[in-house]
């Protein structure tokens, strides 16, 4: 048996062909497929036909059909194909002067592009070597690569190009190299790894058992990508035409980088932080930050917003504060001034839709356990453009005569009627009589007027002789020169009044049936009070992010708190 092994070096998009003295007789085939812009074909089957040439006939010609990898590669074996023509095994290599032919169709089919013809220099001798002769000198021999040396057993040792060394180290089954930088397409690396392709994209490719992570450059954009499997999981790139970051989980985009602005859900960012979140239910979200523009009539520092079909409770700013440790703790602080015609510290609207319980601008719902607590409290005046209605109501004073220790509370005069209340002394003249001026606005603003006369200093008898008219009443007394005490009464008779009339007695309707506006003082349970808050085992309550200490010092009364 004669047998040689036959290393071959093909010029054109072929990457090696060897040929091996193993039975079944084969040439194996390796090549990197590329398209006409010189980008590799990835993960694609192509249609290969391969002709072996002997001087300039076609002797024999086979098909196959590979896929290439993740990398553009393709491999086969010559002589395991489909025959076209002729018959591999009839072959005889030593007439030499043989050559293959490679012709490829990208897309798998029989429209074949040539490739190239190249020339087996030496005469496969793995093959021809099949024959049984006495010749000692036509035996295996073993071929073997010792950094760039090519040594065969019982001949010589050449250097393959590269100068007999190679700059990368073998430690096993690794290679490594720490001499310099490391340059692809490009022969001056500018870091330790540098891929360059001027015509087209440069892309890195960094794979584990489940894991791979593109470090790419293609339609444009420069960024990673991250796969688990096949699947794209996350990706994060700079876009050029938009100026702006993009990050992207699972093929949605999750967050934009722009104009030193920054969006989750927005791809174009309005403020310092604008966060928008969608899904089936609705809307839900907020945008935050800073913003500011002379030329815009909405400015706001920040701005919530919550729309939502199913959750219990939808807040479009929720702020919480808790500490054990801060002397004053603020969910919410709102701060509103400059501006030149209204400012607001705390703007709130209720938009209540039809068919809903309660529509309420802002809610205060104390909870505390501390020596005083208030669901509101305002340090100012405070108007009520509407009706409001009370438990009950009265003045708290500095006591006039201990204000260091001392409150004095009066309770506020209670009427089932709109009533005005006027009063005041007169004295009566020499015949008895005497004129009240009432305010000129006084018919205007009131009807069903009643009277009230107190006598003083002596006994006399008092009566109202003319009632009120053009804003004046006449009282006569049976004696001259008496002092009386007069009170006057009236309805309000305004627009306003009219058309919010208070009505004394009203059914309880709808979820407030059967329900009590102070349950405790009726011996009933809490959860039989008026459903207007938000109920209180759903409400935020804790948390563990606390605020610096203030001392003392920056303290101006014991509910406010200096800036």
């Amino acid at each position: 048996m004669k047998n040689k092994n036959l290393l071959l070096i093909l010029s054109l998009f072929f990457t090696s062909l060897f040929v091996l003295g193993q039975a079944p007789e084969k040439i194996d085939f390796q090549a990197m497929a590329r398209d006409g812009s010189g980008n590799p074909l990835l993960v694609q089957t192509i249609g290969v036909r391969i002709s072996v040439i002997q001087g300039a006939t076609t002797i024999y010609t086979e098909r196959h059909t590979p896929q290439t990898d993740d990398y553009g590669l393709f491999m086969l074996h010559i002589g395991d194909g489909t025959p076209l023509s002729g018959s591999f095994s009839n072959i005889d290599w030593s007439l030499g002067n043989h050559k293959v032919k490679v012709e490829v169709d990208p897309d798998g089919g029989y429209v074949y592009i040539n490739m190239g013809t190249s020339v087996l220099t030496s005469t496969p001798y793995a093959l021809y070597g099949e024959d049984d002769d006495a010749d000692s000198e036509n035996e295996l021999q073993t071929l073997s690569v010792v950094g760039n040396d090519l040594t065969i057993s019982d001949g010589n040792t050449v250097t393959l190009p590269g100068g007999g060394s190679s700059l990368w180290t073998a430690n096993g089954d690794d290679i490594y190299y720490n001499d310099g930088m490391v340059g692809i397409g490009t022969d001056g690396p500018e870091d330790l790894l540098h891929i360059n392709n001027p015509g087209g994209s440069a892309n890195a490719l960094i794979t584990s058992t489940n894991m791979s992570y593109y470090i790419a450059d293609a339609s444009g954009n420069t960024g990673l990508w991250m796969q688990e499997g096949d699947t794209d999981v996350a990706w994060l790139y700079w876009n050029p035409a938009s100026q702006a970051v993009f990050m992207y989980e699972n093929g949605n985009q999750t967050m934009a980088w722009k104009d030193n602005k920054v969006g989750i859900g927005p791809l174009d960012p309005l403020v310092k932080l604008h966060v928008i979140e969608e899904n089936s239910a609705g809307t839900l979200g907020s945008e935050l930050g800073v913003l500011y523009s002379p030329s815009q009539s909405l400015s706001p520092a920040v701005f919530g917003w919550a729309e939502n079909n199913t959750s219990d409770i939808s807040s479009g700013v929720l702020g919480h504060a808790y500490s054990t440790t801060s002397m004053y703790n603020e969910g919410v602080f709102g701060e509103g001034g400059g501006g030149t015609n209204n400012n607001y510290g705390v703007y709130g609207v209720g938009y209540g839709q039809s068919g809903s319980t309660y529509s309420i601008a802002v809610y205060g719902d104390d909870q505390g356990a501390a020596t005083t607590n208030y669901a509101g409290y305002f340090s100012g005046d405070v108007h009520v453009n509407g009706a409001l209605s009370k438990s009950g109501g009265s003045f708290k004073i500095d006591h006039p005569q201990d204000p260091a220790n001392k409150y004095l509370i009066h309770s506020f005069v209670e009427s089932p009627d709109m009533m005005n209340v006027y009063n005041g002394n007169v004295v009566t003249d020499a015949e008895g009589l005497a004129i009240v001026k009432l305010p000129s606005y006084f018919e205007a603003e009131n009807l069903d007027f009643k009277y009230q006369l107190t006598v003083i200093g002596q006994f006399a008898q008092a009566i109202i002789k003319e009632e009120v008219s053009g804003n004046r009443f006449t009282i006569q007394t049976d004696k001259p020169n008496v002092k009386v005490s007069w009170q006057v009464t009236g309805v309000r008779d305004d627009a306003w009044a009219n058309a919010h009339r208070i009505v004394p007695e009203v059914e309880k309707k709808g979820v407030e049936k059967g329900k009590y506006l102070h349950p405790e003082l009726f011996g009933k349970s809490k959860d039989l009070g008026m459903p207007v808050g938000i109920p209180q085992n759903a409400q935020y309550k804790q948390g563990s992010h606390k605020q610096a200490v203030k001392s003392a010092s920056e303290a101006i009364g014991p509910l406010g708190v200096k800036k």
